[in-house]
This record gives structure tokens, C-alpha cells and sequence, in this order.
């Protein structure tokens, strides 16, 4: 792991960094506010306006309800301390006198008020204004020396077995050659079903890595669609700043049916058609590259921020 790799994924980097920010006076930032706004002069408008507006889909101006919270009232809740220093370090460029709703945690159904969330439901959403949340764990962006062709023509999946489209995989496949599948926890599991834990750099190894949604998005997924292995997926249901509702099937990735039927299928398809898949993954990589950029994740995080509080708050 290089240094920078390393600064950017320790745990105790993080909390080191955030708690000395978040002890900072905020004026501080807030003078750096027009600042920021400027800065997405330098990036072209339509990319710009497009991930602001699909961020943050509501255009007229929408209530907060009353029982909103001040910016000045958030603290740290229990275990979700890494939401609390992500949503942070956007919100404390604003006024701490403004109103707001937002939850942290896996979000996996529609809201009936305008609320910051880290994921939400692809269809009928309006009300869930995204933002980039949970970061270290979500997003985890890999570099894949081994390529597509060097690697196992086998599929791999590693996790826990907590809702029943994970169970229908195992029902239907384990045990099979070409597939090294296994449960990491007991929990819901049969025993036969669990398996050693298998670090990235591992299942990197394979041609072919499933992403399944738990409890609302994969977590896998950034990883996968940055490295030379073929991501596998039924369609997304859920979506997280990483517009997971914005991925084209068999274009960014492999769509595979929801009971999982055609997956040897699809897997000596693409095993054949070596150009093809090389183009899914040059193309997965290539939608993965726009957030790895720094200045313009911070842009826009702010501008989805500021949108949202123009549209709700009363003057």
C-alpha cells in the first residue's frame, strides 16, 4: 500500500484529521464558501449541473417541516461517527443557524420530507438529497496490476447472508466448481456455507466478482468497477453518491438476472469475448475516474449543500 493510499484509508488518519477540523472555528470555513462556489468555473458546466441536480432533485422550493435541526445542533451519534465528520466536512461552509433533516446509516426507503442521506432508493426518491457519506468504507478505489486475461476464469463473492436474494445465490450455486462463494458470518447462514475470508487482493484474482446489495448498495462495487475484473450484478435498486442508478447495464457492468440463473452463462460469454469484457471494465474505470477527483467532489458536495438550503429555508 503506498503512503498516500495509506493516509487516505487508516481509520485513525481520519479521526486524527477530523477531530482537529472539527475543532476549529467554523467561520473559518464559512469565509471559504464563495471561494469554493467559484471553483466550479473550472469544470464544465453540464457535468457540473448534471450530478448537482441528480444529487439533489427537487427545483421549487419545498418545506423542511418544523421539526427540522439547526446545523449547530448535529453532534456525533454513537457508531456513526464517520457519517457525522463526512456530512461535516461540507456543512460547516454554512450558516449553523440553518435548518435541515438528514440520516446516516443504509437507507432503503423513500422519504416524505427533504433529507441528507448517504444512500436511497433508485425509483421515487425526489426527497433524498445524496451526499458523500461513509466514505472510507464505500469508497475504495483499488489499482489492479493483473489483467483481465491472467486472472481465474471463476466468479467470487465473499459476505454476509442477511437478506434472502443473498440466500437464493447460495441455494441455487454453491458448491460449484467455477464458483468460490461462501458466507462470512454464521448468522443466517448453513454451516456448510461459510468460508475463509478473502482479503481484495484475493478475490482480484478472479475474472468475475459479484456485487449483491444488502441492505440497500453493494459496498464492493466501487472496487470492483475499478480494477480489471468484470463486475456481475443484478439491476441496482439502490444508489449512493457513486449514481449507481446511473450505470448502464452490459455497458459499465455485467447485468445478470435477480435469481442468478444466467450467471454461467454470462460468465462463458465473457470469458470468450475478451475484447468485450476489456471494454466493460475501460468503461467502468472511466465512471469510476470522475470520483477520484478531489476539488471537484468537494465542488459539488457544497453546491448540493447550498442547493438544498436556498430551496428549503424560508426567508
Amino acid at each position: 500500500m503506498s503512503l498516500k493510499r495509506f493516509f487516505e484509508r487508516n481509520k485513525l488518519v481520519y479521526y486524527i484529521k477530523n477531530v482537529f477540523l472539527d475543532s476549529l472555528p467554523r467561520f473559518l470555513f464559512r469565509m471559504k464558501l464563495d471561494f469554493w462556489i467559484k471553483k466550479q468555473n473550472q469544470y464544465p458546466k453540464e457535468i457540473i449541473n448534471n450530478r448537482l441536480n441528480y444529487y439533489c432533485k427537487f427545483n421549487k422550493k419545498i418545506s423542511v417541516t418544523d421539526n427540522a435541526i439547526q446545523l449547530k445542533k448535529i453532534t456525533k451519534k454513537g457508531n456513526k461517527s464517520m457519517y457525522y465528520y463526512d456530512f461535516m466536512q461540507i456543512a460547516r461552509y454554512f450558516k449553523p443557524c440553518l435548518k435541515l433533516n438528514y440520516l446516516f446509516g443504509d437507507i432503503d426507503k423513500n422519504l416524505d420530507k427533504p433529507t441528507f442521506v448517504k444512500s436511497r432508493p433508485i425509483i421515487d426518491s425526489d426527497n433524498s438529497v445524496l451526499l458523500r457519506l461513509d466514505n472510507i468504507r464505500h469508497f475504495n478505489f483499488i489499482t489492479d496490476r493483473k489483467s483481465f486475461q491472467d486472472k481465474k476464469n471463476k466468479i467470487v463473492w465473499r459476505g454476509v447472508i442477511h437478506k434472502e436474494n443473498r440466500r437464493l445465490l447460495f441455494d441455487l450455486h454453491y458448491g460449484k466448481s467455477n464458483f468460490n462463494i461462501g458466507a462470512s458470518r454464521k448468522k443466517n447462514s448453513k454451516q456448510e456455507w461459510i468460508k475463509p475470508f478473502l482479503s481484495i487482493e484475493e478475490q482480484l484474482s478472479y475474472k468475475f466478482i459479484l456485487s449483491l446489495e444488502g441492505i440497500d448498495v453493494a459496498t464492493n462495487l466501487k472496487w470492483i468497477m475499478s480494477s480489471n475484473s468484470l463486475c456481475f450484478m443484478p439491476k441496482p435498486k439502490f444508489e449512493t453518491w457513486y449514481m449507481e442508478g446511473q450505470l448502464i447495464p452490459n455497458f459499465h457492468y455485467v447485468l445478470i438476472k435477480d435469481d442468478y440463473s444466467d450467471i454461467q452463462e454470462k460468465m462463458d460469454f465473457y470469458s470468450e469475448k475478451i475484447d468485450e469484457s476489456e471494454k466493460i471494465i475501460k468503461n467502468a474505470k472511466l465512471w469510476t475516474k470522475q470520483f477520484k477527483d478531489k476539488k471537484l467532489e468537494k465542488i459539488v458536495s457544497i453546491l448540493v449543500m447550498e442547493k438544498y438550503f436556498l430551496k428549503t429555508q424560508k426567508h
